[in-house]
């Protein structure tokens, strides 16, 4: 069933865009249903009593479970197309917001004169992918920040991600945990200075496993992990 993020669950119900969605491509008609959510999270499934698709009518609520925790991860630029699927999935896997970072080894820094175009992109990407996975949140992608910037994105738990001999994150997450921001740094590694001011701002280290993992791959990993937290803690 299509989901759509709506701003009120009450007509028009859908925009001029999503109506021509169901009628063109999904080919709805009469007596189909969509799952409506609302500015708010709320949501409701409702059926359309008309082929023109211009009314509706509420069959019952949706509800979703609670959240024990929030995720915010502050990510490291990284090539476009990467970037655009890390947004997708981490969306998918239950990232509450993503924070860009413009990080001193990234190879990418910014998006220059195309920022304001490409923030509404990525937007658009992560809104997408919140409908398809049936988030009851349209996550969030903030513009690149600067380091010194960070504090105001700090949370219960701040960690960063690094290879060592730092505990493992599942091990840093307890009872009391209920917002985590996770710093994720560019395959080139975070400087030394950039390690030390998170250090000075209350992050810990910690280690995502053994292996290796791409910038994006770690960003995903943060998300299964903090899922599979909600389960045993």
């Amino acid at each position: 069933m299509q989901q759509f993020f709506v701003e009120e669950l009450k007509a028009p119900w859908l925009d001029k865009k999503q109506r021509q969605q169901c009628l063109k491509v999904l080919r709805m008609r009469k007596g189909d249903r969509v799952r409506l959510v609302d500015s708010k999270g709320n949501g409701v499934i409702a059926e359309f009593t008309q082929d023109d698709l211009e009314t509706m009518e509420i069959v019952e609520p949706i509800t979703w479970p609670d959240k024990k925790r929030k995720l915010r991860i502050i990510a490291s630029m990284i090539r476009n197309e990467r970037l655009e699927w890390m947004i997708q999935k981490a969306c998918e896997c239950g990232v509450d917001e993503i924070v860009l970072y413009s990080a001193q080894h990234g190879v990418v820094r910014d998006f220059g004169s195309r920022e304001d175009r490409k923030l509404e992109r990525l937007n658009l990407i992560a809104k997408e992918a919140c409908e398809q996975s049936y988030r009851n949140i349209q996550v969030p992608v903030i513009k690149p920040i600067e380091l010194n910037e960070i504090k105001s994105y700090m949370s219960d738990l701040n960690v960063f991600a690094d290879i060592g001999e730092a505990p493992h994150f599942v091990e840093c997450v307890n009872e009391d945990t209920t917002t985590i921001t996770a710093f994720v740094g560019p395959e080139g590694g975070i400087s030394t200075s950039e390690r030390q001011q998170l250090f000075d701002m209350g992050f810990i280290e910690v280690s995502l496993g053994n292996n290796v993992l791409r910038a994006e791959t770690a960003s995903i990993y943060l998300c299964n992990m903090v899922s599979v937290c909600e389960v045993i803690r």
